[in-house]
């Protein structure tokens, strides 16, 4: 019982709980906006703008704003506020702060709740920054009689949020736009004043405006005025409103369409519109009416309105059109059908969107806010439909219909709730296998609407009821039901299959599985079983304990099944199918066993129960009428009792209120439903009902009560106007539906009646009512309407429809046709009813002219009108109005007069296309004389002839404007006019014209064509012209066109393969071809040319160019050593388009590359060969072989240097031996190797001889050995030496004796001898002394005593050490030894190499394309000149430069720019380093700028185009690369530009849409390499068909050519320059004096003055430079430095004498190829390790660098180069050269600083014989102290070498710094050098101010930079 009331208690909290669910959902309500934001909202920034947003919903909701892209709107401090009621805020603010995401942007407000979100429309925000800003109103010209057009000019960026509101005429007067001003003004924002006089011009115009944001109101600053001017003959209508517009209006506006233009006659306006394809004219009615002429109004337009407007503008000058496309829109709505929707999951639902307003282009679904998806449930095929099939349980929630188009946006919101669901699992417990005794739970949780609850049954029964059970369940809050059963202590006969089954009123849904419990068989107790007849009985044995083997059924002893109706199946089910009571019911038993054989048995009484069955009832249709009786009788045939009954009403239970029926139970088995007193309302469908225990059935009966018809709307008599839209209105029921049909009586009489439903303009609907559209008074009369459904006579109503017809006419519009001075009659019928009044009109104003006559006759059905005109005339053109009206309704009728005449002449005649033998004629097509053309006829004749009556002419269809004349004869003149002709006949000829054929080409070619040879690229062409009469026109040029022999097979893009050069006619019959091939074959043609081309080629002439030098070397150079003294070398020749002419013959050049200083130059050997010997080699040597081929044309290139080596020999004999006592006991004896080793050296063998040896023994020393020391004894000792090679034992040295001695005199062991070493090397001359006691040594230089300190040093082993030497220690070096026992000496000769002197440049030929260079050297420094370096540039050009060989003196420089001015200079270099450069010489290359045509070559015209033959320019030798061209009106001041850029190919230039008749200047500017030519030319325009002729060229503006003193730039520049000048002499004058001066102190303070004169004596160039200072000088005249210029150190300007190096010359700059030192300035130029000499010669005989990029330039230096300047191309120079190196800056014999000298200087100065006298340091410039040192001075060592190849250095030389780092521009400028010092002595700052504290003081201002003087 506990559990029986818990778990009554939980269902019927369930219930409570759903009940109260259900009452809550039909309160609660989806999102729905009250207060939705507009879809535009404009403000202005100053005051700001809320946007209101409201919704209602429940529960409550949240409204919100977002952005475009779905995200929300933030607040923005000051900008953007959110407030809680919905209310965006966008607050004022400054201009400043205005943000495009914020104040011009797309918002959407969105609303939401636990039920769904809706968004609004589209939220269009735009805030507009108040500006200042001015309107003005120009002046309107227009001619007298025409309508003005005032038009109120507006900025772009206020234009449209400003509305012009009035217009003020003086001052004083307001014009509105609804001002009554008599026909005279209209305000459509623009001003239209018509009829315009001479009295408006006289009066002022402005406009006032109003800004809709801000309400500021404004007026025009400036008002405009109307300038009237009088017509000058006939002129047709030109519109001066826009001819193609388009308005947009909203239904109901008002709108004015404006058709204005301007002509002479006044043109006359008419207004047609456009449908489908047809233009129709517009009928004046009070909506649409013509306020003025142009203007169409349309008052309170509708939608129909719609479309393309068309204004007709016409005048007897012309026509024009204007076009309106008219938009109409009506603002937009929406509803959503059904708003609130209901539907069951799975089923259907459907969303109708009902749009508004006009155009609704696109319609968009959204749920919840997000856009939907077509898909396979979402059908929107119908775009105003939306189906969802099925509806799933998420598709809840709110949808919107949104509708937009260009202009709007709206929406509607519906929402769909979910109504019945069927359960549905979703979760359920599994099938288990326990022992008895735990507790179990079973769990089932289900969904659906309403929530489901659950049944739990075991094997088809009720789980037992017992306190061990406990069932359950609970609703959650996402509307799961969860239910359980709880079992508390398993048991064996709990065992079995668990069914829980959840059901609501729509489904159940139920799952089974089994819980097995170990234990024997058990069956429960099963209650009495129902089963109903017919229907299948399903029984489960309840059967516990497991495992159960087998289960069975049994019935009266019998194991079941005993028939086909019953199944058994293993599980323990029984099924019996189609069950029956006297068979089936009884007691049935179920059996169940186990393995063991253990059964169960339990009994089971099946009861059969039978249902009701009804006996089938007859329809009682068509059987009864109102007021009769009826009974209805129910009966069962079959069934168990006791039954119940009961009856319903098409679904609806009996008895209703209302409707009498009375059910009466007649027996157990039968009822009746009696109705007294029947009535329409009883018709339906009854049904019967019978129920029992067995089940329920039903029978339903239709039941239908005839009634006849009767009115529920009767008709009646109308009236209507003609023309609208009537309905008449017919509506009766009864049963059946009655059928209403219509009929008209047949004449006046009624009585007869006919059916017209046929008739077009009758429409019948289904519920009875006629409507009849546009009714005419064809269907006035009587009409009859009758209702029949068989059920009695029917009803029928007569009535009469009254038609009043307004006046209106059948035919709208007519044309007439009229011959100009013939009578018109014009004549209109309008129908309606009288009394009618009809009125003509022409031009919106009433006929008023005595030539006008009209009379009238009435009608029966309306009346005649005629219009006579008596004598018409051009101007009668046009449109009448006839204009009917009665007191019903009024009409317009046109009347197009067209007054016909022959056509006018035609105009704008023009040559379109002017050929040689034709033209082509182009005109306006004349007035037509209102009468369509039927041709043109073209006339003409030469211009000597005159007009006869039967001149030349041609027939031209009247569909063309154009004609083309043939026939006609090259280069003649001809007039030309044109007449037109309708069916009236011809007109008047129009203008005349002269027209001259243009040329054709050349018929001849040249004659006597001739070509010779002028140089090995060049060919000499001369000719005579064609015969006349072949020239067909001046001969402006000729084309010589040239190929090669070679090429004539060989196909080409040129005709013929040949290649042109133009020559002009001015420059005579002949022309050099350059750039050819050497020693070729050429073939020549040459055409001549005219202004139409080029005609026929002359027979090909041939000519061979001359040979030249080979432009290839030979190839294959092969060496192969023969000998130690001899090597063969081979090659093949230069390949055959290199050779440039017949090969005479081959030069050899070989040189030994092992010598260093004093070898011979290079060797050549002359053979005509393919082979050679070069023999008399030294043996053992590397050569460096080359090979060139010639011709008579001279040498070809050399080929790449072949390194080759002669073979080993035996060394001649070592070059020296000494053996001298060293000890009392010892012998040192000292050689020296081989002069000539022949070979590598495997070693020496020492002969020794002694007293009594019979022969002399031998011991063998080391290669690398030069002395040996032996112990000797009392005997006299001899010594000679061999050295030997792997070829065996050299020559012996001559033998030297050591007498026994005990004595050690003092004696030298090193061999004096002859030394030459390069420039800037160390050099060390031993002296190695033996000697006891120890010897004395001393040095002498050339006789005296050598001063050492500085550069010279004697070390401890008496050696000297010469550093940096330079070319004063040249000299005789003696070396002296003594002790008390004897004394010795040897002698050096010190020989210096330097760099070769510079060359002496000239120029001894220029040609178009190069410069012939010739030079001669000087000294070469004691080294082979390598070769030469020439370098040029051009004006305004990058330096370029080229490598030539050292056996060439003179060069040819080609691939220059023609007519250029260039400066060149060239430098000379050997193994030691590069020379100074030669002096700059400057030349110019041949050529001139171009040379301009005369005006009648170049320029022919007509009326509005100038042609220009660009081909008549001459190049002036250089290509013309293009032209320029300006033009202007002669009076003018500003020059227009046609084009800036013109090619030479475009041979012909043309200016287009000038005027006729005016006089211009033509201005061409041709540009070539040279320079330009400027030229301007004077042309007058013919007139209107007329070819012009230009005139004669104005004076040519050439810079070029204009006199020097005739140009007052010029003037004033010499001027300026010349005070410039003498300022700068005086200042140096008074430097000059200054420095005398200072040079007087320094020379007192510094060094010695004999030996700073006799330094400055011996140097002229201005070079690097070390000073020797005094010590003594430094002790006396002690005092302090500031790091000023005044310091030697660092660095030190000085003027040297002659010897450009002598001791300081190029200090620590030795030159590395290929850039080179230039006058003071050397590159370093790094060479990677590992190249050899082989692949560093690998380069052409010529090379040559351009470099690119900008000029290197000091950076600090901002003054620009000035090119006519020296000084500037040497700065520029030396910034290009400047070294990459450091400069080492070792002085001379002190360690004192050096600065830089000035080049310029030496320029100035080199000849100058006081510049011996400058003080050193009057030179001198600040620079900054020493304080940062470079890091990396001595860490990479690296080769110096030449461009040769050749190391400048014996040895290494270290250069700090440069291995791992090159310093920038401005570290090598504000920087001291890395190798400032000796790399083995580094000063350190504090060193060098040491240093310099021993300085006398200069007092010096201090710069901060160190700058390079140029």
């Amino acid at each position: 019982m506990t559990f029986v009331r818990h778990t009554q208690t939980v269902c019927t909290f369930f219930v409570v709980l759903t009940v109260l669910r259900r009452a809550m959902g039909l309160e609660q309500q989806g999102p729905l906006f009250l207060l939705e934001p507009p879809s535009r909202v404009e403000f202005s920034n100053s005051s700001g703008a809320h946007i209101d947003c409201s919704a209602h919903g429940s529960p409550p909701l949240k409204v919100e704003w977002l952005l475009a892209d779905g995200s929300p709107a933030l607040p923005v401090p000051r900008l953007r506020v959110l407030h809680a009621n919905g209310t965006l805020e966008l607050p004022p603010f400054a201009a400043e702060r205005l943000r495009h995401d914020v104040h011009s942007a797309l918002y959407r407000c969105r609303a939401r709740n636990q039920l769904g979100e809706i968004i609004s429309r589209d939220v269009h925000v735009r805030a507009v920054v108040q500006q200042q800003y001015e309107m003005q109103v120009y002046d309107e010209y227009v001619i007298s009689g025409n309508t003005a057009v005032l038009r109120c000019q507006i900025p772009s960026y206020v234009a449209d949020y400003v509305m012009v509101t009035s217009w003020l005429q003086d001052g004083s007067v307001n014009i509105y736009p609804n001002t009554d001003t008599g026909g005279k003004y209209a305000v459509l924002g623009d001003l239209y004043v018509y009829n315009a006089g001479p009295s408006d011009a006289y009066k002022s115009y402005a406009c006032r405006s109003v800004h809709r944001l801000t309400g500021e109101v404004q007026s025009s600053a400036y008002p405009g005025r109307i300038v009237i001017s009088e017509p000058k003959g006939n002129e047709p209508p030109r519109i001066t409103v826009e001819k193609h517009s388009s308005k947009h209006v909203k239904v109901g506006d008002d709108v004015t369409l404006a058709c204005v233009a301007q002509g002479y006659p006044v043109p006359s306006y008419r207004w047609y519109r456009e449908d489908r394809e047809q233009l129709l004219p517009i009928a004046v009615s009070e909506r649409l009416n013509l306020v003025a002429p142009g203007l169409l109004r349309i008052s309170k337009i509708r939608l129909e309105d719609r479309g393309k407007y068309l204004c007709w503008v016409n005048n007897s000058a012309g026509e024009e059109t204007v076009q309106v496309a008219l938009t109409v829109t009506a603002p937009l709505s929406v509803h959503v059908q059904p708003q609130h929707q209901v539907v069951d999951v799975g089923k259907s639902a459907v969303f109708q969107c009902i749009p508004g307003g006009n155009p609704a282009s696109q319609i968009l679904w959204l749920r919840n806010g997000r856009p939907l998806a077509a898909d396979a449930r979402f059908d929107m095929s119908r775009r105003e439909t939306l189906t969802i099939r099925p509806v799933q349980k998420d598709d809840h929630g709110m949808y919107q219909c949104f509708v937009s188009n260009e202009w709007d946006q709206a929406q509607a919101t519906a929402q769909l709730l979910l109504g019945d669901a069927s359960p549905e699992l979703v979760y359920w417990f599994s099938e288990q296998t326990l022992q008895p005794g735990p507790a179990v739970s079973l769990k089932c949780v289900a969904t659906g609407n309403p929530p489901p609850q659950f049944v739990w049954t075991l094997d088809g029964f009720p789980v037992p009821d017992n306190n061990r059970f406990l069932v359950g369940q609970y609703v959650t809050v996402h509307d799961d039901v969860i239910s359980h059963v709880n079992i508390s202590s398993l048991r064996e006969e709990d065992g079995g299959e668990y069914t829980c089954t959840a059901r609501n009123a729509v489904a159940q849904v139920s799952h089974s599985a089994r819980i097995n419990v170990y234990g024997l068989p058990f069956i429960r107790p099963m209650p009495r079983i129902t089963a109903v007849a017919g229907s299948d009985l399903i029984v489960k044995c309840p059967v516990a304990g497991h495992p159960i083997e087998s289960i069975s059924w049994e019935r009266d002893g019998a194991v079941l099944p005993v028939n086909r109706r019953q199944r058994v199946y293993p599980n323990g089910t029984l099924v019996i199918e189609h069950a029956q009571r006297p068979a089936d019911a009884g007691t049935y038993t179920c059996q169940a066993q186990n393995r063991q054989k253990h059964t169960a048995r339990r009994d089971v009484e099946v009861q059969v129960l039978v249902p009701p069955k009804i006996l089938p009832i007859q329809a009682m249709t068509n059987l009864l009428r109102e007021g009769m009786r009826a009974a209805i009788s129910c009966q069962i045939i079959e069934g168990d009792l006791p039954v119940t009954f009961r009856w319903e009403r098409n679904g609806h239970p009996l008895p209703s209120p209302g409707l009498a029926a009375i059910a009466r139970r007649l027996d157990e088995y039968s009822t009746s439903l009696v109705i007294e007193r029947i009535s329409s309302a009883h018709s339906g469908d009854y049904t019967c009902i019978a129920q029992n225990v067995a089940g329920t059935v039903s029978f339903t009966v239709p039941l239908t009560v005839n009634v006849p018809p009767r009115w529920v709307i009767e008709p009646s008599d109308s009236s209507v106007a003609s023309g609208n839209d009537v309905v008449l209105n017919c509506q009766a029921d009864g049963y059946p539906v009655p059928n209403v049909t219509w009929r008209k009586a047949d004449g006046t009489n009624p009585g007869e009646y006919k059916d017209f439903l046929f008739e077009p303009n009758v429409k019948f609907y289904k519920n009875g009512s006629l409507e009849f559209t546009h009714i005419g008074k064809e269907s006035e009369g009587q009409y009859v309407c009758e209702a029949k459904n068989e059920i009695g006579t029917g009803v029928s109503k007569v009535v009469f429809l009254k038609v009043n017809a307004p006046a209106h006419f059948l035919q709208k519009s007519k044309q007439i046709q009229v011959v100009k001075g013939e009578q018109a009659h014009l004549q209109c019928s309008a129908l309606g009813d009288n009394p009618m009044e009809i009125v003509w009109r022409v031009s919106g104003q009433r006929v008023a002219d005595a030539r006008y006559t009209t009379r009238e006759q009435l009608l029966d059905e309306g009346m005649v009108s005629e219009l006579g005109i008596s004598h018409t005339y051009r101007h009668d053109t046009g449109v009448f109005s006839c204009h009917a009206s009665n007191s019903y309704g009024q009409d317009e009728m046109s009347i197009q007069l067209i007054v016909q005449e022959v056509p006018e002449a035609p105009k704008n005649i023009r040559v379109s296309d002017q050929q040689s033998r034709s033209l082509q004629l182009s005109w306006s097509q004349p007035y037509a004389g209102n009468s369509p053309l039927t041709g043109y006829l073209v006339q003409y004749k030469l211009v000597s002839d005159t007009w006869t009556s039967q001149p030349l002419k041609l027939a031209v269809p009247a569909s063309q404007t154009t004609a083309t004349v043939q026939n006609l004869s090259p280069a003649t003149s001809y007039h030309f006019r044109i007449l037109a002709e309708n069916r009236l006949g011809l007109g008047e000829p129009g203008e005349v014209i002269q027209v001259t054929t243009q040329e054709e080409v050349p018929s001849g070619p040249p004659q006597d064509v001739r070509a010779e040879a002028q140089s090995s690229t060049e060919l000499l062409v001369s000719w005579e012209p064609p015969a006349r009469d072949k020239w067909n026109g001046n001969i402006l040029g000729y084309y010589v066109g040239f190929r090669s022999a070679a090429d004539a097979q060989v196909p080409s893009p040129a005709p013929g393969g040949f290649s042109f050069k133009t020559v002009e006619a001015g420059s005579g019959a002949r022309v050099v071809l350059p750039g050819l091939a050497r020693y070729s074959t050429y073939h020549v043609v040459v055409q001549a040319y005219n202004s139409k081309g080029a005609g026929p080629a002359s027979e090909p002439v041939a000519a061979r160019t001359m040979e030249d030098a080979p432009s290839m070397p030979p190839e294959n150079v092969r060496c192969q050593k023969s000998t130690s003294q001899s090597i063969d070398v081979t090659w093949e020749p230069p390949p055959m388009e290199g050779r440039n002419g017949i090969v005479q013959g081959y030069k050899v050049t070989h040189q030994a590359v092992d010598e260093w200083f004093d070898g011979e130059g290079a060797e050549t050997k002359v053979t005509s060969s393919l082979k050679t010997a070069l023999q008399s080699l030294s043996k053992f040597t590397n050569y460096s072989v080359s090979v060139l081929a010639f011709t008579a044309g001279g040498d070809g290139v050399r080929s790449d240097p072949l390194l080759c080596r002669t073979e080993e020999d035996v060394p001649s004999a070592p070059g020296g031996i000494k053996a001298v006592v060293s000890a009392p006991n010892k012998i040192f004896i000292a050689w020296l190797p081989p002069p000539e080793p022949n070979g590598a050296l495997v070693g020496y063998t020492l002969h020794i001889s002694e007293e009594g040896m019979d022969s002399p023994r031998k011991k063998l020393l080391n290669s690398g050995t030069e002395s040996h020391e032996l112990v000797r004894d009392d005997s006299t000792m001899k010594f000679w030496l061999t050295a030997s090679t792997s070829i065996g034992e050299g020559e012996p040295t001559k033998t030297v004796i050591v007498p026994p001695s005990t004595k050690v005199p003092a004696r030298i062991v090193s061999f004096g001898r002859e030394i030459a070493t390069a420039w800037k090397q160390d050099l060390q001359l031993p002296c190695k002394r033996v000697g006891v006691p120890s010897p004395q040594g001393s040095w002498r230089l050339r006789g005296r005593t050598l001063e050492t300190g500085g550069r010279k040093q004697i070390n401890k082993d008496g050696s000297l050490t010469i550093r940096d030497v330079q070319s004063t220690d040249e000299g005789n070096y003696t070396c002296k030894v003594e002790n008390t026992l004897g004394t010795d000496e040897i002698s050096y000769l010190v020989k210096v190499r330097v760099p070769p002197e510079p060359p002496v440049l000239s120029v001894v030929g220029a040609q178009v394309d190069g410069l012939q260079l010739q030079w001669s050297s000087k000294k070469n420094g004691g080294s082979a000149i390598l070769g030469y370096v020439v370098n040029y540039k051009r004006d305004y050009g990058d330096w370029e430069e080229l490598q030539i060989e050292s056996n060439v003196e003179s060069h040819l420089l080609r691939g220059l720019w023609c007519g250029t001015h260039y400066q060149l200079y060239v430098t000379a270099y050997n193994r030691i380093g590069t020379g100074l450069p030669s002096d700059i010489v400057s030349a110019t290359t041949k050529g001139s700028t171009p040379i301009k045509p005369t005006s009648a070559q170049l320029i022919t015209s007509n009326a509005t185009v100038v042609t220009l033959w660009l081909d008549t320019w001459a190049d002036g030798g250089c290509p013309i690369l293009y032209f320029s061209v300006d033009y202007r009106e002669w009076r003018a001041s500003d020059w227009l530009l046609a084009s800036a850029n013109v090619q030479p190919s475009e041979r012909v230039f043309s200016i287009a849409e000038l005027r006729p008749a005016l006089r211009y200047a033509i201005r061409v500017t041709a540009y070539n390499n040279a320079g330009s030519t400027q030229a301007t030319y004077n042309v007058t325009m013919a007139p209107q068909g007329v070819s012009g002729v230009p005139d004669e060229p104005a004076p040519t503006e050439h810079l070029d050519h204009v006199p020097f003193y005739a140009n007052a730039a010029v003037i004033v520049s010499v001027i300026i320059a010349l005070i410039f000048l003498l300022a700068l002499f005086v200042v140096s004058w008074f430097l000059v004096l200054k420095k005398r001066n200072m040079n007087a102190q320094a020379a007192q303070l510094g060094e010695s003055p004999s030996l700073a004169q006799l330094q400055n004596q011996q140097n002229r160039d201005q070079q690097y430079l070390a000073v020797r200072v005094a010590h003594q000088g430094l002790e006396t005249a002690s005092y302090k430095t500031q790091d000023s210029a005044e310091d030697i150190c660092p660095y030190a300007t000085f003027q040297l004498a002659k010897n450009p190096y002598g001791e300081s010359t190029y200090s620590g700059n030795v030159y590395s190829g290929p850039y080179h030192s230039v006058q003071g300035s050397f590159v370093y130029h790094d060479l990677k390790a590992g190249d050899t000499y082989k692949s560093r010669h690998k380069e052409p005989e010529y090379t040559k660098v351009r470099r690119k990029g900008g000029r290197l330039r000091d950076p600090e230096s901002q003054e620009s180069d000035n090119l006519g300047s020296t000084d500037s191309e040497v700065k520029k120079i030396l910034t290009l050269h400047l070294p990459i190196s450091e400069y080492d800056t070792l002085g001379s014999d002190s360690e004192v600083e050096q600065e830089m000298v000035s080049f310029r200087h030496r320029r100035v100065n080199r000849d100058s014989s006081s510049s011996s006298e400058t003080s050193p340091s009057s030179g001198r410039k600040s620079y900054p102290s020493r304080k940062a040192k470079v890091k990396s001075q001595a860490t990479g060592k690296r080769q110096v070498r030449s461009s040769s190849g050749y190391s400048s250095h014996t040895e290494e030389t270290t250069f700090s710094g440069l291995a791992s780092k090159r310093a920038s521009f401005s570290e090598r400028l504000h920087q001291p050098p890395t190798r400032f010092s000796d790399s083995r002595h580094e000063l350190s700052e504090a060193e060098c101010d040491r240093g310099r504290g021993k300085t006398p003081r200069l007092s010096r201002s201090r710069d901060t930079t160190f700058q390079i003087n140029v």
